[in-house]
């Protein structure tokens, strides 16, 4: 089984279900709204790919890169493929491709008192699986608190900053730059 990455853009035999799966996977508070994501993919957008093996679609991962960081925003795998080993597989070529670069992604925190407290356990347990271990910090976004886990290394809270300063850009994120706080 290999994994195949594919830029994404409107003209993609599987768009319709890598948007319909992009909104099912994700909460409200992680996602960017449908219209502004639709608006980006219309010429495809630099880092969000749809997955494939053999041929076959599985899902999405949206990655962005700053110095030997990867930012890993969204990974998903179809419901029909789930617990198939497609997503460790992913996560394997994510390491070969971005080979001597450190992998960081962003959890939900675990919260006992949250309704799907058992699934975070699991994808929490899968990432830990795969090889990433808590950064030490969580990411406090507007509407939730997320865990950073980290591949190859670690990494320190200026580094977090300078990654989102970069990503957002200066005025906007002013306005939306997460705020790093320590475990």
């Amino acid at each position: 089984m290999s994994i195949n990455l594919r830029p994404l853009n409107q003209n993609d035999d599987n768009y319709s279900k890598v948007i319909d799966l992009y909104k099912k996977a994700f909460t409200t508070a992680q996602r960017i709204p449908t219209w502004i994501l639709k608006f980006k993919l219309r010429k495809g957008k630099v880092g969000f790919n749809v997955l494939y093996t053999d041929d076959i679609w599985i899902g999405l991962i949206y990655t962005t890169e700053f110095k030997d960081i990867v930012l890993v925003h969204f990974l998903a795998i179809s419901e029909s493929f789930r617990s198939g080993g497609y997503g460790s597989k992913v996560l394997d070529s994510m390491k070969v491709m971005h080979s001597g670069k450190r992998i960081v992604l962003n959890i939900e925190k675990l919260d006992k008192q949250k309704i799907n407290f058992a699934q975070r356990c699991k994808r929490k347990a899968f990432y830990e699986k795969n090889g990433f271990s808590s950064s030490g910090y969580f990411v406090k976004e507007p509407g939730e608190k997320l865990e950073m886990l980290i591949f190859g290394g670690s990494i320190t809270k200026e580094e977090i900053e300078a990654m989102y300063k970069n990503l957002f850009g200066s005025i906007i994120g002013f306005l939306l730059r997460p705020k790093i706080i320590n475990t």
